[in-house]
């Protein structure tokens, strides 16, 4: 479909709509159609609306899986799209919603939408899952922004056992340290740095141990 601003090639809403179907009824691979159409033009996102009050729960999982791209178009749009998506009754839809969440965090650190609590209180066990394994990632990587979403969770009275099961069947007592944090005992983990190997492109005169090696990859 080649669409474009001028004059002579201008489709009103209703003849996109009208294209759209027309494509979606011969492709499957709606998620990748919306995506596109999400990042080239903002006029389609009356379209996306329309998706996104289907009761076809398929439509529903494809809009809720392609809604990360809102955030290239406005990012408080993105951000109240999540929130509106993160109470769907459909769980799905909310499952698909989980991997936008670093990226949420990264931009509204302060969360005033009060997306963790809310999404971490989900009735569905895969939501609660899939916040649970983000979290653990992001203690892995930044303790920092991970020790700004406990406070969250901890302030809004949410039930951190689970988070520390999850922890420990990781890594043998590794929620102590956040524990120990929370109650005022501790202090934040630090990520140790691992010595990176720079090539010198030359051969070295002496090869190191097969152990000193796979430490600097």
């Amino acid at each position: 479909v080649y669409l474009t601003s001028h004059p002579k090639w201008h489709l009103s809403i209703y003849q996109l709509r009208k294209e759209i179907t027309q494509i979606l009824n011969k492709y499957t691979n709606l998620p990748l159609f919306l995506m596109v159409l999400l990042h080239f033009l903002f006029d389609a996102l009356p379209f996306y609306n329309q998706l996104k009050a289907d009761q076809d729960p398929d439509v529903l999982a494809a809009v809720s899986n392609t809604s990360a791209d809102l955030r290239f178009l406005d990012i408080d749009l993105w951000a109240e799209n999540l929130l509106e998506l993160s109470k769907h009754e459909l769980p799905v839809v909310r499952r698909n919603i989980v991997p936008s969440l670093r990226d949420y965090f990264e931009t509204f650190p302060d969360d005033t939408r009060k997306l963790l609590p809310l999404l971490w209180r989900d009735g569905d066990e895969v939501v609660r899952t899939r916040m649970r394994e983000l979290l653990v990632k992001m203690a892995d990587i930044s303790p920092p922004k991970f020790a700004a979403r406990l406070t969250d969770l901890s302030a809004e009275n949410c039930d951190l056992d689970p988070l520390w099961q999850l922890m420990d069947a990781r890594r043998d007592n590794s929620s102590e340290v956040w524990t120990n944090w929370l109650s005022g005992k501790g202090e934040i983990p630090q990520i140790e740095v691992k010595p990176q190997h720079i090539s010198t492109k030359q051969a070295p005169d002496k090869l190191p141990s097969l152990d000193d090696a796979l430490d600097t990859l």
